[in-house]
């Protein structure tokens, strides 16, 4: 799983006849990465259709690239990956603003109680499996934590990743980039 800087533009509208009305959007690639494993350039096998939901609700249709190797005896010359625009996490249908505002804890998500709950179980077990693996190793750690009063994994996960904005999708690109380690949580 790769993810890439891009640049998503409305390409139109899907009528609700044969689907649910939505967008549909188009993705502008800033560069084709290098391959993973051995640096090679990469490039384009194919693409898919990915169906994305954003704070307002709206779904909108993506087609992202999947890529292969251009190196013949690499592994990755005959096993596509997928190459996801930034805000969109692997196999989870909400985009990451959506991720993010439930694991602040905000309350204005287009999404049932029920998913909300599902997708904070899911962020829970994704900041522990992120905070154990090292993703985010620390300078220096803070000796001023108060012993016996642990904090939240969320918060730390946040916290480790710079917090700001777009904290969460800054969490996801660099767990794809870990052999696809999001597809373990």
């Amino acid at each position: 799983m790769l993810i890439s800087k891009a640049q998503i533009m409305v390409k139109g509208e899907t009528s609700g006849r044969d689907c649910e009305a939505g967008q549909l959007l188009k993705i502008v690639y800033e560069e084709m990465p290098d391959c993973p494993r051995c640096s090679a350039p990469m490039s384009v096998r194919d693409h898919f259709w990915r169906v994305v939901i954003g704070m307002d609700g709206v779904r909108r249709k993506i087609r992202p690239r999947r890529l292969v190797c251009t190196c013949e005896t690499c592994a990755l010359h005959t096993r596509p990956q997928r190459n996801l625009p930034q805000g969109v996490v692997p196999g989870r249908q909400y985009s990451a603003e959506v991720h993010q505002a439930i694991a602040e804890g905000r309350s204005d998500v287009p999404c049932a109680p029920n998913t909300i709950h599902r997708i904070y179980r899911w962020l829970l077990s994704l900041a522990v499996f992120v905070l154990s693996c090292g993703l985010f190793m620390p300078d220096c750690e803070n000796v001023n934590e108060v012993a016996g009063r642990a904090q939240h994994p969320l918060e730390r996960l946040r916290d480790k990743a710079g917090g700001g904005e777009q904290w969460f999708a800054r969490v996801v690109e660099r767990a794809a980039g870990r052999g696809g380690g999001l597809h373990w949580v």
